[in-house]
């Protein structure tokens, strides 16, 4: 280096400038120092700078750096007239990728005046010297009071940033599968993939650079180059940005990799895949991953075209709930997004698991590519929740997993059962009274939906129909013509419910369903014979064959036959449901005792006459066989059972023509939850004339609507049956025999409904000392023409109901209130409506706050002692305006 002489003054002078210049930038520029100025220096790399002309050349301690970064402080020589000056200056960026723009030195204060650059070297932040760089020679005017920037380029390696997106390469795809397949541990979906190794290669160093463990995201979106309107493709997009030296490049392989980073594939024979990095420049790269026309998931979705195409695809238009009304299959995307399609799920390994078409109008045939769908679980065209009757299926159940619903299954089709069999409802005043106790069994269970009146006839008593779930016989929801044979290689196939369809047979390759486990072939008027392949299915476990007339109707006996070898067939020691709804079926075949795992039994809405028992060894939990024609329900010699009583909940019989009550169950051992023989032609109980009646242990006992029945069952208390609650509304009984209430077990009744009879009277040994634990008594449509004090001796007792007295000409005839009924403590509603009440002089208890005494024309009541509770909402009075109520104004307005 060039050395110069100082004076004296001059090197304080200059001295002074040196300190002074090495301020920091928050001290600002000194506008009011006229004769000093500022001058800071800006480093760029000189590959990238422009203009090019402005550029020093550089000799360098190394010959480039490889990142300008490198640099912390730069020592600048300046020539000043004759004078020489060297500043050490620090360098700043606000990053490590920003400093590859340019970094910026603090400013250094000088006297104003022409400097030029001699030479300048950069240090690293050890303050070891990384590079030497000589000027050009151009002048730096510092103007005083002023800043004046200064360039130094930089011999740094070229460098920029490259940021890669994956797309799909299918340039191997043909208008058919190709044969070859990769090389991997198995085939994979292309947004499984969620980390990426790229490897690179420089076209002229032919240096290899390999990017590890680059994460992706998959997005679906239109395509960028120009396509068909709506077409639909796929990406996986880096949001890294990747440092390379400037340079040509080419794409050389790629790893992919899982979730749970996985090796999906290994390539390194990629070719023609190139991009150019430029210094400074952000480039986008395509890296194209490969996929397989030979993948089974492709495939699959080739697959789904075909079943769409065979099944009028084009004219579907859905009226379900899932989806947007009319919505279709949309195939105007990437042929490895086919199996994307609403009513379609996957497996994780791109394998279609379930189609759902029920709801789409489809109508043709189910062609030979439903085949290829080997690993699909679940296939429903059409089930008997066509046009969706109930929101939420309890059967179907598609809310819960796979595994779910199989773990789940009994109790789904339980909630099923009891949504399509409402049970023999207890009337207004015994609902409440079980609300009041906190009960909730099903016999009051369409209260929170319906009012006493929309669930009994007033007239006769006898429940109304309320069964709006099932479709009508005849009522098509698709146009299904046939199912091609290929079905059968669905060896996975777990659910199958074919509904509501022209399908005229099944084919006997179906027998090839080996998972089958749940099958429905609901309302199907075409098909004429029951299909023999159903008993060749090995695994089935529940059973909807409801709502085929058509096969009695065409082929008298063939639904018995079909029963009959579904009952010795393949699955015999598997099924457990059965739905057989709506059949015209007339007999039940005996081999039904060949289902030794058989849970629930619906046989409702048949013409059956004959039925066999099942034995003692099968033990059902809900048997239905409403509305049909049974005059008898045989048991099994050795037990005396109709079925195992272990885990029976349900046993309903309601709608037949049985004169007896069967004498099937017995007093001892298991409770059955619910027992229903309403609406029959019972006139007593199988065995009670004889005493060779076993009883029966029951929570509820249901023998509504029975005509016949003129007297209260005796049996029961002789036998010593239990009975928690029980149901005699509309019958004819006007007598209570002696010893009703005097069993072992009378003591655990706790309601009953004795409503729409021919009552009169209630004997003496209905007290407290016999029915203890009574707190539900409705005597309401019965012949009382004086109160009925009797059931008020039980201090438990939480709700009375005797409205609408009516003697034998139909007049009313209870003109009584139970003077004291404010005393008993335990009572919370009294039902007294519909009588001929006259004046009220009694007390009347707030804490009775569920009081009926509407339909009294001439009732004078005294309402002082509630009106406050009424007022504040407390207390509910069921009351005409235009009876005379006295001291609560606010009834009336």
């Amino acid at each position: 280096m060039k050395l110069i002489k100082f004076s004296v003054t001059t090197a304080i002078v200059w001295l002074s400038a040196l300190l002074l210049g090495s301020c920091s930038d928050d001290l600002g520029i000194d506008n009011r120092d006229t004769d000093y100025g500022y001058v800071q220096f800006r480093l760029y790399k000189e590959a990238s700078y422009e203009p090019q002309s402005a550029s020093l050349g550089s000799r360098a301690s190394k010959p480039q750096l490889d990142y300008l970064a490198e640099a912390s402080k730069v020592k600048v020589t300046l020539a000043y007239g004759d004078q020489v000056i060297s500043q050490t200056l620090n360098l700043s960026a606000a990053d490590d990728d920003a400093a590859e723009l340019g970094l910026r030195s603090d400013k250094l204060r000088l006297l104003s005046g022409t400097y030029k650059v001699i030479t300048f070297a950069l240090y690293d932040k050890n303050d070891e010297r990384i590079y030497i760089g000589e000027s050009d020679g151009k002048a730096i005017e510092v103007i005083p009071g002023g800043l004046t920037p200064h360039d130094l380029t930089v011999g740094v390696a070229p460098r920029g940033k490259v940021r890669f997106t994956f797309i799909k390469d299918t340039a191997d795809f043909k208008d058919n599968p190709a044969t070859k397949t990769r090389s991997v541990s198995r085939q994979y979906t292309f947004d499984e993939i969620k980390t990426i190794d790229v490897i690179v290669r420089n076209e002229a160093t032919n240096e290899v650079t390999k990017f590890q463990g680059l994460k992706t995201e998959f997005s679906i979106h239109f395509p960028e180059e120009e396509h068909d309107f709506g077409y639909q493709t796929s990406s996986l997009t880096c949001d890294s940005l990747l440092s390379l030296p400037a340079g040509n490049y080419s794409v050389r392989g790629y790893n992919t990799y899982d979730t749970n980073k996985f090796l999906l594939e290994e390539r390194k024979d990629i070719t023609g895949m190139t991009f150019a990095v430029a210094d400074n420049e952000t480039t986008k790269a395509k890296v194209g991953v490969k996929l397989y026309e030979s993948d089974d998931y492709i495939k699959d979705g080739y697959a789904l075209y075909e079943i769409w195409k065979a099944l009028n695809g084009p004219t579907w238009y859905y009226k379900g709930e899932s989806y947007p009304m009319g919505t279709n299959w949309d195939f105007n995307k990437d042929s490895d997004l086919w199996t994307s399609q609403p009513g379609v799920e996957v497996h994780s390994n791109g394998r279609v698991a379930k189609i759902s078409v029920s709801d789409f109008g489809f109508s043709g045939r189910v062609p030979a590519a439903i085949g290829q769908l080997t690993e699909m679980i679940e296939l429903y065209l059409g089930s008997h929740n066509d046009f969706n009757v109930i929101p939420d299926d309890p059967a179907l159940a598609f809310n819960q997993s796979l595994s779910e619903r199989s773990r789940n299954r009994m109790a789904n089709h339980k909630a099923y059962l009891d949504m399509i069999h409402p049970v023999t409802q207890f009337s207004e005043p015994i609902a409440f009274g079980l609300k009041e106790k906190g009960k909730s069994i099903p016999e009051i269970a369409l209260y929170d939906k319906y009012t006493e009146k929309e669930i009994i006839d007033r007239k006769s008593g006898r429940q109304l129909i309320i069964r709006p779930y099932d479709t009508n016989w005849g009522t098509l929801g698709n146009r299904l013509e046939e199912i091609d044979p290929a079905i059968g290689k669905l060896k996975k196939l777990e659910y199958l419910f074919i509904a509501n369809s022209t399908i005229e047979k099944l084919p006997d390759e179906m027998e090839g369903l080996e998972s089958l486990t749940d099958l429905e072939l609901y309302n199907c008027p075409n098909m004429t014979e029951f299909p023999e392949v159903l008993s060749k299915m090995p695994a089935l476990i529940s059973i909807n064959i409801s709502n085929n007339q058509q096969w009695e109707a065409t082929a008298p006996k063939s639904l018995t036959e079909g029963l009959d070898k579904l009952a010795n067939g393949a699955a015999k020691d598997k099924i457990q449901i059965i739905y057989c709804r709506g059949n015209l079926l007339k007999e039940i075949p005996q081999s039904f005792s060949n289902l030794k795992k058989l849970g629930m039994l619906d046989m409702a809405d048949n013409q059956i006459e004959k039925i066999y028992p099942l034995g003692k060894s099968i033990t059902p939990a809900k048997v239905y066989l409403d509305r049909n024609k049974l005059t008898e329900i045989p048991v099994e010699a050795e037990s005396g059972l109709y079925c195992g009583l272990d885990q029976l909940e349900s046993f309903t019989a309601s709608y037949n023509k049985l004169e007896k009550v069967p004498n099937i169950f017995k007093a001892t051992g298991y409770m059955v939850t619910s027992v229903d023989f309403s609406n029959n032609e019972i006139d007593g109980f199988e065995g009670e004339d004889t005493g060779t009646y076993k009883g029966i242990k029951v929570e509820t006992f249901s023998l509504t609507g029975n005509p016949k029945l003129t007297k209260f069952p005796t049996c029961l208390a002789k036998t010593g049956s239990t009975v928690a609650y029980i149901n005699l509304r509309g019958c004819s009984i006007d007598e209570i025999p002696e010893g009703s209430f005097t069993g072992k077990n009378s003591y655990q009744m706790v309601s009953i409904d004795l409503s729409y009879n021919n009552l009169s009277k209630l004997p003496d040994e209905w007290s407290a000392k016999n029915l203890p634990y009574l707190y539900g008594v409705e005597l309401s449509y019965n012949h009382f023409d004086k109160f009925p004090f009797n059931p008020l001796s039980s201090e438990g007792l939480t709700v009375f109901g005797i409205r609408g007295q009516r003697d034998a000409n139909g007049e009313r005839c209870l003109k009584e209130w139970p003077t004291g009924l404010y005393q008993h403590t335990g009572l919370r509603g009294f039902f007294i409506g519909s009588n001929d009440l006259r004046k009220i002089t009694d007390t009347i208890s707030y804490l009775i706050y569920n009081l009926d005494i509407s339909d009294n024309p001439q009732i004078t009541f005294d309402a002082s002692g509630i009106c406050y509770y009424w007022k504040s909402g407390v207390y509910t009075l069921i009351y005409d305006k235009t009876q005379n109520i006295l001291n609560c104004d606010d009834m009336l307005k």
